[in-house]
């Protein structure tokens, strides 16, 4: 008897492909952990100054008091958070806001989450780019989906041709991990309103690697409460971007 294998060396993954599977596995590790992304219950607005509040499924009262968050037996300092049972209770701020953000364990937003569609992987998509860095100190006013604006750092402008017309992108945050807010012709119906790409531009100003099919789900697709940022209008694409994630595949 003799051993035979049907496959043809074409038929296994390139490194590309296992790279990208490998990515899409911790992206939905990183939505469905116990207290990941998906597990977003509340975003509680504390005002400074005011009298304690009760928050519904929380024990005792909350309050600010010199920026941190206090209950009636801890206190959560800024940029921490603590472990409660099943569930993690974090400090959150925007500007000068204060919220109490709860993340449950047993959120029905979790369990509900089956995987994440997404676009097959197309080395296509992977575009050569300029980037034009912005001058130090530079800011953008970022309106977020709550309908607040918030002031974020720019980063500058990621330039790249789509589908034959080019496009320049407001990319906002460190060069070391800038981020892209974008929509374009397959959002609200082949894909999510909006998605992120995660772009690095550790040399400054000149060529950067834009990898579409590295384009993420905010976490407003998996919960409700998360205050993501929306695509400034110069980043809203007239051309369709098939590559990356699509949307939430629910159970």
């Amino acid at each position: 008897m003799t051993d035979r294998n049907t496959d043809s060396p074409a038929s296994y993954p390139s490194e590309f492909e296992q790279a990208l599977a490998s990515w899409h596995e911790a992206r939905l590790r990183l939505v469905t952990a116990p207290q990941g992304i998906a597990a977003l219950v509340g975003t509680h607005w504390l005002t400074p100054g005011a009298e304690p509040v009760a928050i519904e499924g929380l024990d005792g009262t909350w309050r600010v008091e010199d920026g941190d968050i206090v209950g009636d037996d801890l206190t959560i300092e800024e940029g921490s958070e603590v472990l409660l049972g099943s569930r993690v209770l974090r400090h959150f701020r925007r500007d000068d806001e204060v919220a109490l953000r709860v993340l449950d364990a047993e959120a029905p937003t979790r369990a509900s989450v089956a995987g994440i569609d997404a676009y097959l992987p197309d080395e296509a998509w992977v575009l050569t780019g300029r980037f034009d860095a912005a001058d130090e100190g530079a800011t953008i006013d970022v309106e977020e989906i709550d309908g607040y604006t918030e002031t974020s750092t720019l980063a500058g402008t990621v330039t790249v041709t789509i589908g034959g017309e080019e496009v320049s992108l407001i990319a906002t945050g460190p060069l070391t991990g800038m981020q892209v807010v974008f929509a374009d012709a397959t959002s609200g119906t082949e894909s999510y309103r909006f998605r992120f790409l995660k772009l690095r531009a550790d040399g400054g100003t000149g060529p950067i690697e834009v990898d579409f099919n590295r384009a993420y789900l905010p976490p407003c697709a998996f919960a409700d409460f998360y205050v993501c940022p929306l695509p400034p209008a110069q980043n809203r694409l007239t051309v369709p971007v098939r590559a990356g994630e699509k949307q939430v595949a629910r159970r």
